[in-house]
């Protein structure tokens, strides 16, 4: 509206626009964003002319009504991640016009899940697919090309006359300010620019790896550098969903976790609820043993962003799969690793778990899943539905711990008792991981912390020196 010039309202008379131009009253949103009292006022004309005034500038100017059964349908298009217990878990796969996370540490499986969604997305309808092309924006690393091509290479519904690397457009955007630019400029001219080329695919989907990176500080956190975290969140998001809902992109954003730390906190009034019991609800997973040890980074302000957020856990667990739960996908995986072994020695599988923390497409759930060299893939017959979590408290006396406000309460129990009776838990892990065979399951050094400790120990006078400190202190 701010483009609109009174002079140009064909519905006013020449006295008038004068009058009003007199008055301070240039643009039409200048007048629609002031009271009568006020025009009337700064312009002296007579109120009821003021009134006839307003209605004719909005009748000039009005939106016409649509019906509903005159908008596109919207939201219904989604094509899949190349696993049907996955598909199922996540309501029918990845649907378009929506921002999806997924978030998880460090060899979860975060960037595996993305590749292959940047090339079932090329699939023909007939297969899942949507043919469609997809964007990948890397904040600290590489695209991946080596894995991708082992996944197009080795999973049965891709082949390389369906899916392509030409598909899949690569930028790197290392700070935020870069982020924002490329996702109001660039892409927005790039998607223009592809929709006029009749052979080229639409863009369908967009993956960021990783959103955390950007936020990465070695300053103290202050008050300030949360709130411009905070601004800048909510601007990222809002690019995201404009691009989203008007071209029916699905939107991935990859996040990191942090360990997660119950301090005791000072008592609320009756009826608030803290910052701690409202992100326990949205920012972790708690079906099995171990999920809970981590959190989703970036705080409630990134969380209100997203329409589904879906969390991958290592969660420590090895299993001997039965038959009835080996697919032909895991049963090549585990062929693959084990082909020195003989039967009775098999090597058992990794076990991650991934949980749907919340979404608006689909139920409350979690499954398991191994990495093969197909992709993600969720074992079969081990998807749950969770049930709703118990109301969080609001006014709690002082001095008692409620079951609901307690981080294992009746539904953390519930859920993990879920576990099936083959785990066997975090004692095969022990075993050195370098006696083991190298695959897609059992990833040597997968705990970059550790490798990071390795290489900046701390040395032995540091300590020495603390603790004549504390001693002379």
């Amino acid at each position: 509206m701010d483009s609109i010039s009174l002079s140009s309202l064909s519905s006013l008379t020449t006295h008038q626009k004068s009058s009003l131009e007199k008055g301070g009253y240039k643009n039409l949103s200048d007048l629609l964003l002031s009271t009568s009292s006020d025009i009337s006022r700064t312009t002296r004309i007579a109120p009821l002319e003021v009134t006839r005034i307003l209605e004719a500038a909005c009748r000039e100017h009005a939106v016409p009504i649509n019906k509903i059964k005159d908008l596109p349908m919207e939201g219904e298009e989604k094509f899949t991640t190349g696993d049907a217990e996955l598909d199922s878990t996540l309501g029918g796969g990845i649907r378009t016009g929506m921002l999806w996370e997924i978030v998880g540490e460090s060899a979860a499986g975060k960037t595996q899940l993305a590749l292959q969604l940047s090339l079932f997305v090329q699939l023909p309808s007939r297969l899942g697919g949507v043919l469609g092309s997809a964007f990948y924006l890397t904040v600290a690393s590489q695209l991946q090309t080596t894995r991708m091509e082992q996944i197009l290479n080795t999973h049965p519904l891709l082949s390389p006359p369906l899916c392509s690397f030409a598909n899949i457009q690569h930028a790197s955007v290392p700070t935020i300010d870069k982020l924002i630019f490329v996702l109001s400029k660039s892409l927005p001219q790039y998607i223009s620019a592809n929709n006029q080329n009749s052979s080229s695919r639409p863009l369908k989907l967009i993956v960021i790896d990783a959103i955390a990176e950007l936020f990465h500080t070695s300053k103290r956190t202050t008050t300030q550098f949360l709130v411009e975290r905070s601004r800048r969140l909510s601007e990222i998001g809002m690019l995201l969903h404009s691009l989203a809902s008007k071209h029916q992109i699905a939107v991935l954003v990859l996040n990191e976790v942090s360990d997660t730390i119950d301090r005791d906190t000072a008592p609320l009034d009756s009826g608030q609820i803290g910052y701690k019991d409202q992100f326990r609800w949205f920012g972790r997973a708690d079906s099995v043993l171990g999920e809970d040890r981590k959190e989703a980074t970036l705080g409630l302000v990134w969380s209100n962003q997203l329409n589904v957020r879906i969390f991958l856990s290592r969660t420590g667990r090895r299993r001997y799969l039965e038959e009835s739960e080996q697919s032909r996908k895991i049963q090549k995986s585990v062929s693959a690793t084990s082909s020195n072994i003989s039967a009775g020695d098999q090597e058992p599988v990794l076990i991650r778990r991934l949980t749907v923390v919340f979404s608006s497409v689909c139920d409350h759930a979690s499954c398991d899943y191994v990495v093969t060299a197909e992709g993600i893939s969720v074992i079969p017959g081990s998807a749950v539905l969770l049930t709703a979590r118990p109301a969080v408290s609001t006014a709690t006396p002082p001095g008692t711990t409620h079951d609901s406000m307690s981080p294992h309460g009746d539904f953390t129990q519930m859920q993990k008792a879920q576990l099936a009776p083959l785990d066997i838990g975090h004692i095969m892990d022990s075993t050195a991981i370098d006696s083991r065979y190298s695959t897609p399951d059992n990833e040597p050094g997968d705990d970059e912390w550790d490798a990071f400790w390795e290489r900046n120990a701390l040395p032995e006078c540091v300590f020495e020196e603390a603790a004549n400190l504390t001693e002379s202190s």
